[in-house]
């Protein structure tokens, strides 16, 4: 046993001195490096500005702006009675809410048997002849809102009771132009693709809270997205572009705050097959690389007034380091064959399957290369011209 050891050792060392003299081998090694050091550097810098406490003036004296909520429903008839009940489960008085709900005629009808439950609020239920997109819908509704706030939620999202109470308090700050929420996945226990986006969303909130002390988060979600009316124009339509951190990077550059709380909670479904995490992601990933892609241009202009560093690290985790991501485990394959390491890649196959046996490891790796493919695909369909308007819903994310 003594002398198989001592030869693989041998072995091993001889090995790792022909990868270290391996013009690959050096290049996984430095882009490695690189990779962690601006993606680790960054976490570190946004994780420590998370723990500080707000630079805003929020009131504390019962600050209750009448809101306007608009649902974009079009499809939505097996979902729009629960979220009509969701709505009226509300913490907050009925007399300061409206409710507009956007949607196809069955959609409406159905919503028309419920909107019993929202006694006491302002309700206006508009038809979509044909489905224009969301953008374009939740345009149509904005000219009928009559709330000091905006609040935009898809119809399948299911918002905590003191979400309203929680969120509108930050707008006793004039600098404030829009607040965005948490998501608790609804259905993280299904499998590793649901509890992988599960685990992400830990890093994933910490640093939008970071960048939302520093000065704005320029990623929002428009299941929970809350606007002031009097700074918000428009929501952004453009085709490629999406309508909220699209509407977001136009209110940054105008000088206002968008940020991201986390005491205002919201559920939703994430995909539970890959191939729908994947056509979620990468979808999503189009019209995130074209709005940090424009918020970079505007940076260089000198016409963006977030910090330089959030600008930049959020281009290259969503833009140049999924290819990066993609590339590193590539280039360590070709160097471990051009070296005919065996022994090492054996060792290093057992150290990656001891490590997989891990719940939360396994997880990270899904994440790691769903994620990865997903945003290289988006960034080849942008560049190819293949960009959508219509919002393709997702049908295994509603099967909870």
């Amino acid at each position: 046993m003594e002398p198989l050891l001592t030869e693989f050792t041998y072995r091993f060392i001889k090995e790792l001195s022909l990868l270290l003299n391996d013009d690959i081998f050096i290049v996984f090694i430095s882009l490695t490096a690189f990779h962690l050091t601006i993606t680790l550097g960054y976490f570190i810098y946004v994780s420590r500005a998370s723990r500080k406490p707000w630079n805003l003036k929020i009131s504390s004296d019962g600050y209750e702006p009448y809101i306007s909520i608009i649902v974009p429903a079009y499809n939505e008839a097996k979902v729009i009675g629960r979220k009509i009940e969701n709505i009226a489960n509300l913490y907050y008085p009925k007399h300061k809410l409206q409710v507009i709900i956007v949607g196809d005629p069955e959609t409406i009808n159905v919503a028309k048997k419920s909107v019993h439950m929202l006694n006491g609020m302002k309700v206006l239920l508009l038809e979509e002849k044909g489905r224009l997109g969301k953008a374009i819908a939740l345009n149509y509704a904005l000219k009928f809102t009559e709330g000091e706030i905006i609040a935009t939620s898809d119809a399948d999202a299911m918002w905590s009771p003191d979400t309203l109470k929680n969120a509108v308090k930050y707008f006793s700050d004039p600098i404030v132009a829009a607040v965005t929420g948490h998501e608790i996945i609804s259905n993280a226990s299904k499998n590793i693709h649901t509890y992988s986006e599960q685990l992400y969303r830990k890093t994933y909130y910490t640093m939008r809270l970071g960048e939302s002390k520093i000065w704005s988060t320029m990623i929002f979600q428009g299941e929970l997205a809350l606007y002031r009316r009097s700074y918000l124009k428009h929501f952004e339509s453009r085709p490629g572009y999406s309508d909220d951190t699209g509407t977001v990077i136009r209110l940054i550059k105008e000088g206002y705050r968008c940020i991201y709380i986390p005491e205002a909670k919201f559920a939703d479904a994430a995909p539970p097959n890959l191939k729908d995490k994947i056509k979620l992601k990468s979808r999503r990933g189009q019209h995130l690389i074209n709005v940090l892609t424009e918020a970079l241009k505007y940076k260089i202009k000198g016409m963006f007034p977030l910090p330089v560093c959030i600008v930049v690290a959020n281009f290259y985790m969503h833009v140049l380091a999924p290819i990066i991501q993609l590339t590193i485990p590539i280039l360590l394959a070709v160097s471990l064959i051009r070296s005919t390491a065996l022994v090492t890649s054996i060792l290093l196959v057992a150290i990656l399957a001891t490590l997989l046996l891990n719940k939360n490891i396994r997880a990270l790796a899904e994440l790691y290369i769903t994620s990865s493919l997903a945003l290289t695909i988006a960034l080849i369909r942008n560049i190819m011209g293949m960009r959508s308007t219509l919002w393709e819903r997702i049908e295994s994310m509603r099967e909870i």
